[in-house]
């Protein structure tokens, strides 16, 4: 999911061209929340993957259709890992509200 280019990002942290892909470039234990609001309640998953991988502890599946989703982890990673955050399970597609937080992810490095 790309985020808004309008970007905070500190040192030790990038994001690739299409703002949907940050690296951290420093091994230790980190502190990562997203927040998600779309401009409709749907039947839709969301969690971040780390290294391409999903992480259950982000994940949030739904019983009932939502418009906002947030969750927050602290998780130990390498140098190098890669965060997206991700929709996934909609078969259709899902809008960010407009001129607001749409979507926001906060990555800050614990140790």
């Amino acid at each position: 999911m790309p985020l808004p280019n309008a970007q905070n990002i500190g040192a030790g942290i990038t994001v690739n061209a299409a703002n949907d892909t940050f690296t951290v470039s420093t091994a230790g234990r980190y502190y990562i929340t997203y927040q998600i609001n779309l401009t409709a309640a749907l039947l839709v998953s969301s969690r971040l993957l780390i290294n391409g991988a999903a992480n259950v502890a982000s994940t949030i599946v739904p019983i009932l259709s939502l418009s906002s989703f947030n969750n927050d982890i602290i998780v130990t990673l390498t140098a190098g890992s890669t965060i997206t955050l991700q929709l996934f399970g909609l078969l259709g597609a899902a809008t960010l509200i407009n001129n607001s937080a749409g979507a926001a992810l906060t990555i800050i490095r614990l140790s």
